[in-house]
């Protein structure tokens, strides 16, 4: 059933009230979708594949090895995913508009911070290694929960809360663009720092973050249609919303988070997407360090990243058009089965079909991650709590993603090669598998 959702009293005293979204030719929800598109592209610099373009350059600058740079990179991740969800009750509370400009500006000022830090080392603290640490992990802490968390968090919520029959069509569409993105841009940050170096290309994505987006996200969303005098879908007609009724479980009940975590589902997806996360983070951080002990270029390991993103653009876009159709925990097992593939890969990386099976499962793994992040939640819980329980999902997804590249260096540095953790890593998608037959979507249960 439809709630009329009231004005956010903030947004309501603030400028750019003048475009009018219910005066649009089509419907604004595709405004939502294009702004959401840009708020998950803007978030790969405080994403694991941003950050690992600059690890190296970071390493070498601030005087750490690979090790303690993961440590400081998991303590910054960590504390992250703690405040996460109280990110998700402001997001709730102050709605998309508001919260996009102020995370939009935190990124950007973070980035700037971190293209300073062998500065403050070296003036503030004379090189010590304590400060050293707390410095990045600081850093880090910002980087992650705004890029990787909030940002990321806002664009899918936006979508959540715009769509219903056809959110599947919409984050498909978004998700191509996405998937792109994100599978190219350790390449292409790669090759702006190559031209202008790793500082300046951070003060680059810290001005066009900090303030094209934080603009352009304040000027064009909407927390949702009802407050503009809209519907979810636009005005679909009462024919195709019965047929698409027939397929789609309807919404009939409102979760709270404490309600929530309470169901197979939430934690079957969530450790799903998190191991996803994990282990995608984990090689992107250490992609040139896997390449090198495999025999391979700093250049042969980050072009992987190209073969990537085909399977990854492919299987979204699939996974977002049928996931209107089947039950998602289908999906998710489909995603696990990928995870397991490129984790096979990982283990013979340095032949030529290691890393064709790498790229191909991580790549239909990934595709599908991004799919489902933003499909599922809306779908099995509703909108009313959608930033709070989308914001206890992502401290999961980061906290997963904190461990992965510590996990990753911990167990080289013992066994001496990374052989071990991948053999190890396989063992999580499986136990994910387990639990995909019963993971149901909580509103069938609703009598």
């Amino acid at each position: 059933m439809e709630k009329t959702v009231k004005k956010n009293k903030l947004c309501k005293s603030l400028p750019f009230r003048q475009i009018s979204p219910a005066k649009f030719p089509f419907f604004y929800g595709w405004i939502i979708v294009f702004i959401s598109t840009l708020g998950m592209l803007a978030s790969i610099p405080g994403q694991t594949m941003g950050v690992g373009v600059f690890t190296d350059f970071l390493i070498n600058s601030m005087a750490v090895n690979r090790v303690q740079i993961s440590t400081a990179y998991m303590i910054g991740t960590i504390g992250s995913s703690f405040i996460l969800p109280f990110a998700g009750k402001w997001l709730d509370r102050m709605g998309i508009r508001a919260m996009t400009l102020i995370v939009s500006i935190g990124l950007g000022s973070s980035l700037v911070l971190l293209s300073r830090a062998p500065l403050f080392q070296k003036r503030m603290f004379s090189g010590s290694f304590l400060f050293t640490m707390i410095i990045l992990s600081i850093l880090f802490l910002f980087i992650r929960f705004f890029g990787q968390g909030c940002l990321a968090m806002i664009s899918r919520v936006a979508i959540g809360k715009w769509f219903n029959h056809h959110r599947g069509l919409a984050s498909a569409i978004s998700g191509v663009f996405v998937s792109l993105g994100f599978n190219s841009s350790p390449v292409f940050l790669n090759n702006l720092v190559q031209s202008y170096g790793w500082q300046t290309t951070l003060v680059i994505l810290a001005t066009g973050i900090g303030v094209g987006m934080g603009v352009l996200g304040w000027i064009f969303y909407r927390d949702n249609p009802e407050a503009c005098g809209l519907k979810m879908d636009g005005n679909l007609g009462e024919e195709k919303v019965a047929r698409f009724e027939a397929r789609i479980p309807p919404t009939k009940k409102e979760f709270t988070k404490s309600q929530a975590i309470r169901t197979l589902g939430f934690w079957s997806f969530s450790l799903g997407m998190a191991v996803v996360a994990l282990v995608m983070t984990a090689v992107t951080f250490h992609i040139s360090s896997i390449g090198a002990e495999q025999g391979l270029t700093r250049d042969q390991s980050y072009l992987v990243f190209f073969w990537i993103f085909p399977f990854s653009i492919i299987s979204n876009f699939f996974c977002n058009w049928i996931s209107d159709r089947i039950q998602h925990k289908w999906l998710l097992m489909v995603t696990m089965i990928a995870q397991i593939a490129a984790l096979l890969g990982l283990l013979i990386f340095e032949q030529v079909s290691g890393r064709i099976l790498f790229s191909i499962g991580q790549g239909i793994a990934g595709g599908m991650f991004v799919a489902l992040a933003t499909v599922v939640f809306p779908r099995f819980f509703g909108r009313d709590h959608l930033g709070e329980i989308s914001g206890f999902y992502m401290s999961i997804l980061v906290f997963a993603s904190a461990i992965g590249p510590v996990l990753f260096s911990a167990f080289r540095t013992f066994s001496g090669s990374y052989k071990m953790i991948f053999l190890f890593s396989i063992l999580m998608p499986l136990g994910i598998l387990l639990t995909c037959f019963k993971a149901n979507n909580p509103q069938l249960d609703i009598d």
